[in-house]
């Protein structure tokens, strides 16, 4: 497939810029046993070997990338925000400020990660298992035609849930149901203890699903929180 938006990245943000962080580099290519690329590859690998039933729920559960099927993987922390608001009751001023600056920071953080994207290149963790260690291993999901690192989802997830902490606290529960009631993946709902909780294991997701290396999840998580 063509790379899909290749410009994102040259987008005007709106607060913080590509040029206010530092972004984290990942490791140079290397198909060497042992070496910190083939390490990551490797744990993508051996957690599909075989998926558990809680991974399986996990990857699906957050995995907004089909369209007409999920929702986008912002409207889904649009969605988390609308549920966590409708438990809280905020007065309105600060429900509006609450969701102004949910949506700068995706947007920038966005930006950002996707600049990083195209200038670090980084083939994603199919293409490289395939090359390197079992030409037939599929992931759960297929693989979006952008590079790897670092990863958007798990940017969007910090970056959101940073904002819901600064405003609900850091220990707001809830049950996340986006998704109860579909029957065409796993999508039964969810509880967690905190906004951060959510965040992280919206990261691991990619993993599990296959499509991301753990550096691209944590380097995700760490410009969102920076972002916001």
């Amino acid at each position: 497939m063509p790379a899909l938006l290749p410009y994102w990245g040259k987008s005007r943000t709106l607060i913080v810029s590509p040029s206010d962080l530092e972004v984290n580099p990942p490791p140079p290519y290397d198909d060497k046993p042992g070496s910190p690329l083939h390490i990551q590859a490797m744990e993508v690998y051996a957690m599909s070997k075989p998926l558990s039933n809680e991974h399986h729920w996990i990857a699906e559960f957050w995995s907004d990338d089909v369209p007409g099927l999920t929702v986008s993987p912002l409207g889904r922390w649009i969605s988390i925000t609308n549920q966590a608001l409708n438990l809280a009751e905020l007065p309105l001023p600060q429900t509006l400020e609450l969701y102004l600056k949910a949506a700068i920071s995706s947007a920038d953080v966005l930006v950002i990660c996707w600049k990083n994207k195209y200038d670090f290149n980084l083939e994603r963790p199919e293409t490289y298992i395939h090359r390197v260690v079992n030409p037939d291993w599929m992931p759960l999901h297929d693989s979006p035609p952008f590079p790897s690192y670092p990863s958007g989802h798990s940017a969007i997830g910090a970056a959101v849930s940073e904002i819901l902490t600064a405003f609900l606290g850091d220990a707001f529960s809830l049950t996340d149901r986006t998704h109860e009631g579909r029957t065409e993946f796993a999508g039964k709902p969810r509880s967690f203890g905190s906004f951060r909780e959510m965040a992280e294991e919206n990261a691991l997701s990619r993993i599990a699903l296959g499509v991301h290396y753990r550096m691209d999840c944590d380097e995700g998580l760490r410009l969102g929180r920076l972002v916001s």
